[in-house]
């Protein structure tokens, strides 16, 4: 699977030529969002290639007799350009002062928020540049680490908005014959595990005498181990891993993981065995062991967010958490994944979840859909923004009312 992003670095890079040639400009411009996931068969043989035409169609600017036949053509050009591994496609395009077309496609391996919508899921915007969502996504996604103990080398991978890199500065001050003596140390406790997986009935939970008498290790391999537990310490701080994946022999992790200090064990969401091709595992061998333990380390995070606002109490119901979201109070706002409610705008920016509520602070406050305005309320009141999905979504739905506010105060 080829990498969109080499680097962070070069994520953060497009994040700021998107906001240099689009953010500031009074240019219109085309923001167009689609959900492109070739797993999911309304996407079979390029279908959403035709949703989006049909959208951008519909949109007043590109209707014919109207649009620009030049920028119209090179939109198409760039939709044509198939990435069968990308979930989500975002566009931008305008013609400068200049009157140069400016285009950019971006391919990303996850989903938005709010975007993924029940209209044909293509989200199609002309005026003003719709960034949020992309902002978005690079501020909001946590970012994961996966350590995998493997032979003489170990591997550590960044995993962010889908994207895996392996990072090999954490590792750097570890020299070959340290990694060697790690192996022949792995290999003689292996042994040792695989005369017990032989015999029937055995367990696996706690080494045996011999085991453990194979697993004696010197004060210098002791100390090679605190080595390797501080080097992931130091690589966790700088690249803002919050959440980290421990792979391989069930053995190995467990007793590397006893070597971790407090703050790292308390990040280990999950333990999975050794990738497929265990010798020269590809980017996507990593992320198919690793994606679904992650997703189910962000369900449950999702559901015990919504107990914690349950005992706080927090505040749940539209009128509730928006009164509550406009005092300063909100610390996090959780909102549905398919957002689709409505609420009331006053000229001055405040809202209301209701008609009635809205009209205590101004006399005709207008319907708006909050998916265009979340990410305004969110910035403009220090909130951080939780979208949910799965049984949590149901929940919040069904016992929320819809949202619900973790309270600062």
């Amino acid at each position: 699977m080829k990498s969109l992003f080499q680097t962070m670095e070069e994520l953060n890079t497009l994040i700021q030529d998107l906001q240099a040639a689009f953010g500031d400009s009074s240019t219109p411009v085309l923001s167009l969002y689609a959900d492109i996931n070739p797993a999911r068969p309304e996407n079979a043989r390029l279908a959403w290639v035709g949703r989006i035409k049909n959208a951008i169609k519909e949109l007043p600017e590109f209707r014919e007799g109207k649009r620009d036949p030049s920028l119209y053509e090179q939109i198409l050009a760039l939709l044509e350009q198939e990435r069968p591994s990308a979930r989500t496609l975002v566009l931008f395009a305008s013609c400068n002062a200049d009157g140069k077309l400016v285009l950019r496609r971006i391919d990303l391996q996850v989903e938005l928020p709010v975007v993924d919508l029940a209209h044909g899921r293509v989200e199609a915007r002309w005026g003003e540049p719709y960034l949020t969502p992309l902002i978005f996504a690079f501020d909001e996604y946590e970012r994961a680490g996966v350590l995998h103990l493997s032979g003489a080398r170990w591997h550590f991978y960044e995993l962010f908005l889908g994207e895996l890199r392996e990072d090999t500065e954490i590792f750097a001050n570890i020299g070959a014959d340290e990694w060697q003596e790690l192996q022949d140390l792995a290999g003689r406790i292996e042994n040792a595990v695989a005369e017990r997986r032989a015999r029937s009935g055995g367990t696996f939970d706690k080494l045996s005498p011999k085991e453990r008498e194979a697993a004696k290790v010197s004060l210098w391999m002791h100390k090679l181990y605190q080595r390797l537990a501080q080097a992931l310490d130091k690589a966790v701080d700088r690249l803002g891993i919050e959440r980290l994946v421990l792979m391989g022999e069930a053995w190995q992790v467990s007793h590397f993981e006893g070597y971790l200090n407090r703050g790292l064990r308390n990040r280990v969401v999950a333990r999975v065995g050794h990738p497929a091709n265990l010798h020269a595992p590809t980017p996507q061998d990593i992320l198919d062991r690793v994606v679904p333990v992650l997703e189910a380390a962000e369900r449950r995070g999702e559901l015990a967010l919504l107990e914690r606002i349950r005992e706080q109490p927090g505040a749940w119901g539209l009128d509730a958490v928006l009164d509550a979201l406009q005092l300063g109070r909100v610390e996090i706002l959780v909102l549905p994944w398919r957002l689709e409610a409505t609420i009331w705008r006053c000229p001055d920016g405040s809202v209301g979840g209701t008609p009635e509520m809205a009209q205590l602070l101004c006399p005709e406050p207008q319907p708006v859909a909050l998916r265009d305005q979340v990410w305004v309320l969110a910035r403009d009141f220090g909130a951080k923004l939780e979208f949910v999905r799965g049984e949590a979504e149901v929940r919040l739905l069904e016992e929320f009312q819809g949202a619900a506010a973790l309270l600062r105060w």
